[in-house]
C-alpha cells in the first residue's frame, strides 16, 4: 500500500523504513507505524522519515524550517483524537478534523474557526451541566461570562481549569472569524490543538460527555 501526499513541494511516498527515521532517529517496532520516502518534485532525495516527521516538511514550507519540530505536537494531536473519536457526535469529530487539516495545510485562521465550533460545543456542555438545559439557547458569549462568574464565586470546583481554558480560545475564535490587526499563525493554531485535547479529557473525567 502507498500513499502519496504533495505539500506543494514535496511529495512522500509510503515504504518499509531499511532504515530510521532520518530526523528523530526513530525505528519501526510496529506493524501500524508509517514511514515514507521523500520526493521534492520527481527527484528522489533517499530520505526516510517517519509519520510523525512527514508533516514538519509541510511546516516547514508554511512556517520555516526551524518550526519542523511541531509536527510532533500535530502526530499527538492526531493519535489521541483517534482514541476520542469514537465518543464524539459526528459533527464534532468532523470539526477536529478539519481543524487538523487545515493546520496542516497552513490555512490558520480557518483552523481555528473549527477549534471554536468544539469549543463552543464544550462550553454548551458545561454550561447545560451547571445551570440546566432550560437555558441552552443563550449565546456563547452570555454562557461563558456566567462560567465565569460562577468560577470567581467557587474557588477550586473541578470545571474552573476548564472554564478558562475554552475563555481563551473564544478570544482567539473571534479573532479568526473576524480579523483584524491580529493574525492568527502557526504557534495560536497549535495551542488551540492541544488545548481541545486537554479539554476533552477534562470533559470525560467530569463526566460531560
Amino acid at each position: 500500500m502507498s500513499e502519496d501526499i504533495d505539500f506543494s513541494r514535496f511529495k512522500f511516498i509510503e515504504v518499509e523504513p531499511a532504515e530510521a527515521c532520518r530526523h528523530c532517529g526513530r525505528k519501526k517496532l510496529r506493524e501500524e507505524d508509517k514511514f515514507y520516502k521523500v520526493f521534492i518534485g520527481d527527484i528522489d532525495t533517499e530520505w526516510v522519515v517517519c509519520e510523525f516527521c512527514k508533516g514538519g516538511f509541510s511546516t516547514s514550507h508554511f512556517e520555516g524550517s526551524e518550526k519542523t519540530y511541531a509536527t510532533h505536537l500535530a502526530a499527538y494531536v492526531k493519535r489521541s483524537f483517534l482514541d476520542l473519536g469514537s465518543k464524539l457526535p459526528q459533527d464534532i469529530s468532523a470539526e477536529m478534523n478539519s481543524a487538523i487539516e487545515n493546520y496542516e495545510n497552513g490555512r490558520y485562521s480557518e483552523s481555528f474557526r473549527c477549534i471554536g465550533f468544539v469549543a463552543e460545543w464544550l462550553t454548551e456542555k458545561l454550561f447545560i451541566k451547571k445551570h440546566g438545559e432550560e437555558e441552552e439557547k443563550t449565546s456563547w458569549e452570555d454562557k461563558m461570562g456566567k462560567l465565569l462568574a460562577l468560577s470567581r464565586r467557587s474557588k477550586n470546583s473541578p470545571e474552573e481549569a476548564m472554564i478558562y481554558q475554552l475563555f481563551s480560545l473564544k478570544w482567539f475564535r473571534n479573532k479568526a472569524a473576524h480579523p483584524d490587526k491580529y493574525k492568527i499563525n502557526g504557534e495560536d493554531v497549535r495551542l488551540g490543538l492541544i488545548s481541545i485535547i486537554y479539554l476533552f479529557h477534562k470533559a470525560y473525567s467530569n463526566n460531560l460527555i
